[in-house]
């Protein structure tokens, strides 16, 4: 049975030591002790069993696995199109734009998170001989680029809805007396240029800290294309590893034009159409979203514990898979050389 899960994580939980306690292959026709042929192939049977038995639990966690990120992304989008959807008022005062920077952070971590995950498929397919087949390891590591990129124009999707700065005028007149004739004007600092200004300072933090983001991954993409083009320049490289660090190359040229283009259009568009909130409906929103991000973590680290245990099986099975195979090929050649 193949199969092929969402992602692969490798946390370095993939123990060597899991095949110890695989049955050793049967002795072969130049020992000395008898050859109990029956029992090998018996062993065989059971081995296959034992196989069936660790792909259907593979196959359940993948299952779990699917579910969980399925949730996690539903709930990501839903509290992005609801940030997104919403700006502050002068009752709610900067209550949903602090909202909207935390979950920018929130999802900057996750960012982070994928990327060294993503980092650890790769270095597994360096290996000529990794615990994980090879195909699956590639797809894993697409989608965990996906992710990132999905991440990423969440980001910038919110931060673009941050409220432009506005110029009002700072006074404004309260009220008038009168005395003896001549009148008086009261003024006070306008309550709307109060409340733009604690916008603007939300706004021109968030949309900063975008930009220097995506700038940041240029950075970091130039530097890795130099770096990689220096080690192809070696005479020692396997061509796997020639092949790999090509690969990433181009990847991550193409990453950097997507940034260039990203920077350019956060830079140049104009916020969206979005709803002031009243105070008790601005905390309202903030108790949800609060008790949502919750869940979201549970089930965010529910999934690489999931995924961990999910290496352990693969590395068991491919031991188990390779250990069949040998015993198979043994039990062919015995009866090619003593025929019935």
């Amino acid at each position: 049975m193949k199969t092929s899960p969402i992602f692969a994580f490798s946390h370095g939980l993939l123990a060597a030591g899991l095949l110890l306690n695989l049955p050793a292959l049967a002795q072969s026709p130049a020992d000395s002790a008898p050859i109990d042929i029956a029992a090998r192939r018996d062993s065989v049977v059971n081995l296959e069993r034992h196989i069936e038995q660790r792909e259907l639990r593979m196959d359940q966690l993948i299952q779990d696995i699917k579910t969980l990120d399925q949730r996690v992304e539903s709930k990501v989008e839903e509290i992005v199109g609801m940030l997104g959807a919403s700006k502050d008022s002068e009752e709610s005062k900067v209550r949903v734009a602090r909202l909207k920077a935390d979950m920018i952070v929130g999802l900057k971590k996750t960012i982070d998170y994928y990327k060294r995950n993503e980092d650890a498929v790769r270095e597994q397919l360096k290996k000529a001989d990794p615990n994980v087949p090879r195909e699956t390891l590639e797809k894993d590591h697409q989608i965990f680029r996906n992710r990132i990129e999905k991440r990423v124009g969440q980001i910038t999707q919110l931060a673009s809805t941050f409220t432009d700065p506005k110029e009002l005028e700072k006074y404004e007149v309260i009220s008038t007396s009168y005395w003896n004739g001549w009148s008086r004007d009261n003024i006070a600092i306008a309550e709307d240029w109060k409340q733009n200004r604690r916008e603007s300072r939300h706004t021109d933090a968030g949309k900063t800290a975008v930009i220097k983001g995506l700038q940041e991954s240029i950075d970091y993409q130039t530097k890795r294309i130099d770096f990689l083009k220096e080690k192809l320049k070696g005479t020692n490289l396997t061509d796997l590893e020639r092949e790999l660090f090509q690969s990433e190359i181009a990847q991550n040229e193409s990453i950097i034009e997507q940034r260039k283009v990203q920077i350019e259009e956060f830079a140049s568009s104009a916020p969206p159409e979005t709803e002031s909130l009243d105070r008790n409906t601005a905390h309202n929103m903030e108790l949800l979203i609060r008790d949502s991000r919750a869940d979201l973590r549970e089930d965010f680290f529910s999934i690489f514990r999931k995924y961990a245990e999910l290496n352990r099986a693969r590395a068991e099975l491919k031991g188990l898979t390779d250990n069949l195979a040998a015993r198979k090929a043994w039990l062919a050649d015995y009866d090619a050389k003593n025929p019935k």
